[in-house]
């Protein structure tokens, strides 16, 4: 009988497969099985630092007015005349307004002959008091009890004419009230009454007679994230650019800072005094800050693929002595595209897993790339 020749050649090849299996099972000497050591992780390693961030952030800010007053009547009246309008630029002491209260008039008048009758009884006491007082020089010319009503007479049209005499100054600082004037320069931004209106501190208003701004000062306010705000000094240089403007740049200096946190927001404000001679930016006209915090104190700085954020915990792998991984949590700072402020069990030059995973395990053995 005839044989296949590609019979022959699977067959031939089973067996060289077979005895190929066999020899790689077994090694050494004494035919004991040889198991391969695991090969350690290569990560590539860095070291924790204390640079700066020097992270550049940008954020929203409104200008602002820097002193804005909403005008009321503090005496009730009609308004006679009105001054000034919508625009209108004034200086401080400028009279914006005139109000006419016929009545505070007429209590101002009877009020001056009040102060002047009581003015007249005082003088009147007063004589009588002093020649009584000098005729106890004849002995029992006049009585203990005659003089010491006198003396009481006196200090009593004292004290009236005192009470009249104030009454008198309140009502004409009540007519001073009348006419009303800036209290600093600025700019009429609004203006809700007409002549014939009537006025008054007791009576229910839609709003302010006027608006008064200072334009040719603002004030740039900014509200700083938490994260950032420690980094803040004031003095501190930053740029802004106005969207009104685009294409200019504008410098300026960290003026104050309000020194809390807004509950709301988690953030400081901070504001930037801009000179605004040529008025030609607006109050709530809007900006963008940009500004370089300064580091944290006592912050340490990792590159930011080092930080691992699971949602129980945030950490860095460093590499201990023996060069095995070790887990330590952190707290994160100010941060950029390539580093992070870090705030734990850390020290300047530790050694770290830069390209760091959540699923490398604790105590594994580590090797650089």
């Amino acid at each position: 009988m005839k044989t296949n020749p590609f019979n022959s050649i699977i067959m031939l090849a089973a067996c060289l497969g077979l005895f190929s299996a066999c020899s790689s099972s077994e090694s050494g000497t004494n035919g004991v099985k040889k198991v391969k050591e695991p090969k350690a992780a290569a990560f590539q390693l860095g070291e924790v630092t204390t640079a700066p961030v020097g992270q550049q952030i940008q954020l929203p800010a409104e200008f602002m007015a820097y002193q804005e007053v909403s005008i009321y009547p503090k005496a009730d009246g009609f308004v006679k005349n009105v001054l000034v309008d919508r625009g209108s630029a004034v200086r401080k002491g400028d009279v914006l307004m005139i109000l006419e209260a016929p009545e505070t008039e007429q209590q101002l008048v009877a009020a001056r002959s009040n102060y002047l009758k009581a003015q007249a009884m005082l003088v009147a006491s007063k004589e009588h008091y002093r020649r009584l007082k000098a005729s106890t020089r004849i002995t029992g010319s006049v009585s203990a009890l005659d003089l010491e009503s006198a003396h009481a007479k006196m200090m009593a049209d004292s004290a009236s004419a005192m009470g009249e005499q104030a009454n008198f100054a309140a009502l004409t600082q009540i007519k001073g009230y009348l006419t009303v004037r800036a209290p600093f320069d600025g700019i009429i931004t609004e203006r809700n009454v007409h002549p014939g209106a009537l006025v008054g501190s007791g009576l229910k208003q839609a709003g302010p007679m006027l608006n008064l701004q200072q334009q040719d000062r603002l004030r740039l306010v900014v509200d700083v994230p938490e994260n950032y705000s420690l980094g803040l000094k004031k003095g501190r240089p930053v740029s802004y650019h106005v969207n009104a403007m685009p294409g200019e740049n504008f410098k300026g200096t960290i003026s104050r800072r309000s020194g809390n946190m807004n509950l709301k927001f988690r953030s400081e404000t901070v504001e930037i005094d801009v000179n605004n001679s040529t008025r030609r930016i607006k109050p709530g006209m809007f900006a963008e800050v940009s500004l370089v915090p300064e580091a944290t104190q006592g912050a340490l700085t990792v590159p930011t693929t080092a930080v691992v954020a699971s949602t129980e915990r945030q950490y860095v792998i460093r590499v201990d002595s023996l060069g095995n991984s070790e887990f330590v949590d952190v707290r994160t700072g100010q941060r950029s595209s390539n580093v992070t402020e870090v705030f734990g069990d850390l020290h300047k030059g530790d050694k770290i897993v830069v390209n760091a995973r959540n699923d490398l395990k604790q105590g594994v053995k580590l090797v650089a790339n």
